[in-house]
């Protein structure tokens, strides 16, 4: 009996002491004694995969390369988690984005927690983006309204300024950081406005009550007038109205109920009328460089034009090319609400539309009316118009 004891306690020692010896010795023969290693992050795309970085920017597809990182259970950017897929982690590779969250404490830290508590620190930069500004929804706004501006990364705290130095009130900020609403203080000149952030600042391509190259202001001095030379315009011309406010003096003001292909012309006048006095402003860059230009204006809606066809006319033969020259502008979603939005045609396409005709300093006889295959509840104002340059100078 003392026999088959102490026969046991030599096997069971035995046994126990290669399994320690073996395991230290399947740890030996793992890439870095089995400890997690990362050997350098690379960007994901194949054309790009050599291409090592040290940092990326928000949202932005990785590829963590190393050692012994198939156990890996979290990652995190500063303080932000990233999503981990449980296909993309290997031994050797995790792919993941960078969150796109903003992170609070920024250490400039990615830190893999893995599934035995051990945590791995690497070096690793959040290129978080400074603000990007698209638009303004009405690039005309009185002082005290409320200007909404559309882009990108708004990150809290944001100082917006426009020309002349005035700051605006920050309203509000949707949670995807896209959409900012300020209000316009006095001061505010027009030119590009500069959105700043923790993370840097931006100044808009476009301007803020642009008031460069203005084609139809409807503020001509007797344009309102038996004398101005418009064969239609003069009745729809107003300083105000009860309903629309307006953004900048004088502007065009319709209320018309249409029928199919109703021929009704809102702002018709000949090369030496009024109407042709700002068309002269368009630049002569703009014919030569037409794709870096834009026809803009400002729309107000009190019911919805989408259906509608407005023919735009211009050129230096109004009278006997308006009814088959001219950009159709075939009006989609458009239905402001009563308040003021801005409009943007490539110029491009409205110039080829009207022939491509020749710069004339002496200006260009226009013709705007509806006409077109669905009847239309027109009840707008438009005010304005102008053709100006994609990016500023």
């Amino acid at each position: 009996m003392k026999f088959q004891l102490k026969t046991i306690l030599f096997l069971f020692i035995a046994l126990a002491t290669t399994g320690i010896f073996t395991a230290c010795s399947e740890d030996d023969d793992l890439p870095n004694g089995g400890k997690p290693l990362i050997s350098y992050i690379r960007v994901t795309r194949p054309a790009s995969s050599d291409s090592l970085i040290t940092k990326a920017g928000q949202g932005a597809m990785i590829a963590i390369v190393g050692q012994n990182l198939q156990n890996t259970r979290e990652i995190w950017f500063n303080d932000q988690a990233a999503f981990l897929t449980p296909t993309l982690i290997t031994n050797t590779t995790i792919i993941t984005r960078v969150p796109s969250n903003i992170p609070l404490d920024i250490a400039d830290k990615m830190k893999i927690v893995f599934a035995n508590g051990e945590v791995l620190e690497h070096n690793f930069v959040v290129d978080i983006s400074e603000p990007r500004i698209d638009r303004m929804q009405s690039e005309y706004v009185n002082v005290g309204d409320v200007a909404t501006i559309v882009g990108d990364y708004f990150y809290e705290p944001l100082t917006v300024t426009f020309v002349g130095g005035a700051e605006a009130e920050i309203v509000s900020i949707s949670a995807d950081y896209k959409t900012l609403q300020v209000r316009v203080p006095e001061g505010a000149q027009p030119g590009p406005i500069t959105v700043s952030s923790n993370f840097g600042e931006s100044e808009s391509n476009f301007w803020f009550r642009d008031n460069r190259n203005i084609i139809a202001s409807f503020d001509v001095p007797g344009i309102t007038e038996s004398t101005s030379g418009l064969w239609h315009g003069p009745a729809f011309i107003k300083d105000n109205d009860p309903s629309i406010t307006s953004i900048d003096g004088k502007y065009l003001r319709i209320i018309q109920n249409l029928g199919e292909w109703a021929w009704f012309e809102t702002y018709v006048g000949p090369s030496d009328s009024k109407a042709a006095v700002e068309t002269k402003n368009i630049p002569a860059d703009a014919f030569t460089n037409p794709g870096k230009y834009s026809l803009k204006f400002e729309i107000n809606t009190l019911a919805d034009l989408t259906g509608a066809h407005y023919r735009m006319h211009m050129g230096p033969k109004m009278a006997d090319e308006r009814g088959s020259i001219f950009y159709n502008w075939q009006v989609n979603n458009i239905n402001t609400g009563g308040t003021w939005q801005t409009i943007t045609i490539p110029w491009e396409d409205f110039w080829k539309a009207n022939g491509s005709f020749s710069y004339d300093a002496n200006g260009y006889g226009v013709s705007f009316h509806f006409s077109g295959p669905n009847a239309v509840n027109a009840n707008f104002a438009l005010d304005n118009m102008r053709v100006v340059p994609n990016v500023n100078p």
